[in-house]
């Protein structure tokens, strides 16, 4: 594997720097959080380790709009904090799991049988009905209220694109919106992952190709920290499991090479910093990429055999950045 570790010295002054910028940016970031409810009937701290009933049992159809208030503090000293649409998940009777799209919103049942909540922070699903892998949580205060009532008004949308939709492991969200030749990305304190199914054979000759416009991006650290790993990319899943992804980068040098630093993403994904800097920043880029060699490069052989889906990524979970573009012209073939 061809990955390209910066030194300690400088993974140290990236830390640094993401200290300083943090606790100087922390009383402006509490200042604009909601305090839970004391009148809703559902309190979340994240220490749960199974699902919480809501107490309301919907028919499949039915419409119900669910009204989240608070926050979780991941570490107040220096403003990590996640808020409720960015961490709540829903499901009914047992069955798919379902992230809120806004702290509030209307939502039509999908199954029937009583709702339920719970709070994912940093965990991490087993599997589609909401299983959580092993792992310690603790509470992280004041926590989460929830209330929920029934709906007269139409669901609410999440505007993606027609064939595209959003990981469910992530949730869905309101970040990408526009149509597949031209997809708008805009992300501010959020995380998601948007999909499109493939099922093509791996060749040598295999390009993924594109067009993008990044206006902000969402860090101004290098990338390869876990709290400073916000960033917008463009990646190719594999058959075994895999992924490569194609990142513009705020000080990561291009032609890095790098796994994600987050827990459980990290055996899975790998990065390339196609573009590092603001140097064009706000213009159009046109990029071809020759996937098997790339994969070859970044993480040896045997290739995998097929390529199943291609993402657009966009994270500001940790740093509460913007991050704004527009990717164009998709095409893997």
């Amino acid at each position: 594997m061809r990955e390209t570790r910066r030194s300690m010295v400088a993974r140290a002054g990236t830390l640094a720097g993401f200290l300083r910028k943090q606790v100087g940016s922390a009383r402006a970031i509490a200042a604009g959080l909601t305090l839970p409810d004391p009148a809703a009937p559902v309190r979340l701290d994240g220490s749960e380790s199974g699902w919480t009933a809501s107490g309301h049992v919907l028919a499949a159809g039915e419409r119900f709009r669910v009204v989240a208030t608070g926050h979780q503090w991941l570490a107040k000293p220096i403003g990590l904090v996640i808020e409720p649409r960015a961490t709540v998940f829903m499901r009914i009777g047992g069955g798919a799991i379902r992230k809120l799209v806004a702290d509030d919103a209307v939502y039509e049942a999908w199954e029937e049988g009583e709702l339920a909540f719970l709070t994912k922070t940093l965990s991490e699903f087993a599997d589609e009905r909401g299983i959580l892998l092993p792992g310690k949580r603790r509470a992280q205060g004041p926590g989460i209220a929830l209330r929920v009532e029934r709906a007269d008004a139409p669901p609410d949308t999440t505007g993606q694109p027609d064939g595209w939709h959003y990981l469910w492991r992530l949730g869905d969200g309101r970040i990408y919106t526009g149509d597949p030749d031209d997809i708008a990305v805009s992300t501010h304190g959020d995380v998601g992952i948007l999909q499109r199914p493939l099922d093509l054979p791996l060749t040598r000759e295999t390009v993924l190709s594109w067009d993008w416009l990044i206006e902000r991006l969402p860090s101004d650290l290098p990338e390869d920290l876990a709290f400073t790993h916000d960033y917008l990319s463009i990646a190719v899943e594999f058959d075994n499991g895999r992924d490569l992804t194609y990142m513009w980068s705020a000080g990561l040098p291009e032609g890095h090479v790098f796994r994600c630093p987050l827990e459980w993403w990290c055996e899975r994904e790998t990065h390339w910093v196609l573009r590092s800097g603001s140097a064009g920043l706000g213009q159009w880029h046109s990029e071809r990429r020759m996937i098997a060699a790339d994969y070859a490069e970044a993480l040896g052989e045997p290739l995998p055999e097929r390529i199943v889906r291609v993402w657009l990524i966009a994270n500001s979970i940790f740093q509460r950045g913007h991050g704004e573009g527009r990717f164009a012209r998709i095409a893997v073939g």
